[in-house]
């Protein structure tokens, strides 16, 4: 288990850190977002207060529609400042973690098996008279986590597809 998930923190790394950077970016846009429709709203504000260059009726609208605008804005805010999780964390915790499910699973409080074992095994455990049986379902971490195939792997052979007889062979072959 922890050299495929030293495999796997090793693999994610540098996708992980580019991942990261576009969502400071993306996070650094919305920022900028909305701090000019604030910019707007204070102008707009400035506009019927002072200024008195615009009716009420206007104002309101104008008001109404930068202020579901920034609503907007904040709430992909929010939706990439989630984005900046540290994968690197995550999977360092993994690595310490789940190797030692066992230890945890003894010292866990029946709140914390429950969670364990909803983690482990989303559907549960069925039992068939005899013993427990794991069902089919993993939790989405282990899915990934099992070896991957080789791009060899998904392809079926040249042997078998083309036609064995000799004419079609010259004709079809791409050798």
């Amino acid at each position: 288990m922890r050299g495929i998930l030293a495999s796997k923190s090793r693999e994610l790394t540098p996708r992980a850190a580019a991942a990261h950077t576009e969502a400071k970016d993306r996070t650094a846009d919305t920022e900028r977002r909305a701090k000019a429709i604030r910019q707007k709203l204070d102008r707009l504000d400035d506009a019927y207060l002072f200024a008195q260059a615009i009716d009420l009726k206007s104002y309101e609208r104008q008001r109404d529609k930068l202020r579901e605008e920034l609503t907007l804005t904040q709430i992909d805010h929010h939706a990439e400042a989630t984005d900046e999780l540290d994968v690197q964390g995550i999977l360092a915790f993994a690595e310490r973690v789940l190797p030692r499910a066992a230890d945890l699973w003894v010292q866990a409080s029946l709140n914390h098996k429950q969670r364990l074992q909803q983690l482990f095994l989303p559907e549960g455990l069925a039992f068939d008279g005899n013993r427990f049986n794991p069902t089919a379902a993993t939790a989405p971490f282990f899915e990934y986590l099992a070896p991957g195939q080789s791009a060899e792997e998904g392809v079926v052979s040249r042997e078998g597809i083309e036609p064995s007889t000799r004419r079609l062979r010259v004709c079809c072959s791409a050798n």
